[in-house]
């Protein structure tokens, strides 16, 4: 019966230190992520066509690590799509960018990036104005 508990006790042990998390992924596995996270967001934000800019908005995505956390840049997007989702990617996209740059100590060039003002609509897309 103490068998039967031991190798129960191992087998769980196994099992939870088994499961992968990212610390075991190298930096460029950890960037090629966060690229694939960036590139659905843009993906979500392109896929309407921009003919009417009051029925566009944009947001800051991405994290710098420069004495804070600023945002890489601004995107937008269309209010025609699942915003609260769109909205949420680009919430998570920004706090695995800000782990990703704790982690690997990656440093900013601390420039920061222009606040758009509006939304103008130019051959279909959405083009910033500032």
């Amino acid at each position: 019966m103490k068998n039967l508990k031991f190798i129960g006790i191992f087998l769980l042990f196994g099992i939870c230190f088994s499961c992968s998390d990212n610390d075991e992924l190298t930096q460029e596995q950890e960037e090629q992520n966060l690229i694939q996270m960036f590139s659905e967001i843009e993906s979500s934000a392109r896929s309407v066509n921009c003919n009417d800019s009051s029925e566009w908005d944009f947001t800051s995505y991405g994290s710098k690590n420069c004495g804070g956390f600023g945002p890489v840049g601004f995107i937008a997007y269309s209010i025609n799509i699942d915003t609260q989702l769109f909205l949420e990617k680009i919430e998570k996209h920004k706090r695995a960018q800000q782990r990703f740059n704790e982690k690997w100590e990656i440093i900013s060039d601390c420039s920061l990036a222009s606040t758009p003002i509006s939304i103008i609509c130019e051959d279909g897309s959405p083009v910033f104005a500032y």
